[in-house]
């Protein structure tokens, strides 16, 4: 999609790729669909539709369960609010599934890995982090092709979400959660960024992505789409 609507452009999302091939793209259905669940889910973010803010869902598990990682405390989180949200409009599970786990496995674990882990220790810094330039729910998925000689190959291809206004709220909030840890619950230290992983036994793109699937799975069944 970002191909389709940006053309040169989008190389810049692409890691200096000289060509790229867009073998196919959301309708224009599919993307208000799309659009129009993302803003549902950044509503559950901020707290209009949802029991409480992501803020406070991150500080609740950091005090009473993760301190003092900070990541842990934002997965849980993460976890919580997706569940309640597909509680709350189920008919949304199959576009929650393309977002988090056939797109946004790599680009969600990102939010987390690259912005989400620096919040904290950048209060107690006093050092801001920045928030990336651009922001995309993408994964890479493995496939077959024909090479040049009509060989069949190993080869991967990448699918794309948007996500932007998405990912800049969930950081918004996780960057409140930190300033109110240090501010109103006298949180004094962070743990390194490897000391944050090694909390977290596994890769946390395909941890989400199983995470999604067990959750979605039972209600696209029921809606017989599976």
């Amino acid at each position: 999609m970002y191909v389709r609507k940006y053309g040169l452009k989008a190389y810049a999302f692409l890691g200096g790729a000289k060509t790229c091939t867009v073998e196919s793209t959301f309708t224009e259905e599919q993307e208000r669909y799309i659009n129009e669940a993302l803003t549902s889910l950044t509503g559950f973010i901020v707290g209009k539709h949802a029991n409480c803010p992501f803020a406070d869902r991150v500080i609740h598990h950091y005090v009473h369960s993760t301190a003092p990682f900070f990541v842990l405390a934002m997965l849980k989180s993460t976890e919580e609010t997706l569940k309640e949200y597909l509680e709350a409009k189920p008919e949304d599970s199959a576009i929650l599934d393309a977002i988090f786990r056939v797109a946004g496995g790599e680009g969600f674990r990102d939010l987390m890995r690259i912005y989400g882990v620096r919040l904290l220790d950048g209060i107690l810094t006093n050092t801001k982090v920045p928030q990336p330039n651009n922001l995309v729910f993408v994964d890479i998925h493995d496939c077959y092709r024909q090479d040049d000689s009509g060989r069949t190959v190993s080869a991967k291809y990448e699918v794309w979400c948007p996500g932007r206004r998405l990912a800049r709220a969930y950081l918004n909030q996780c960057q409140i959660a930190a300033q109110k840890l240090v501010h109103e619950h006298g949180v004094r230290f962070a743990p390194s960024t490897s000391e944050e992983f090694q909390a977290f036994p596994q890769e946390l793109s395909i941890y989400m992505k199983q995470f999604l699937q067990n959750i979605v799975a039972p209600v696209l069944q029921r809606c017989g789409v599976i």
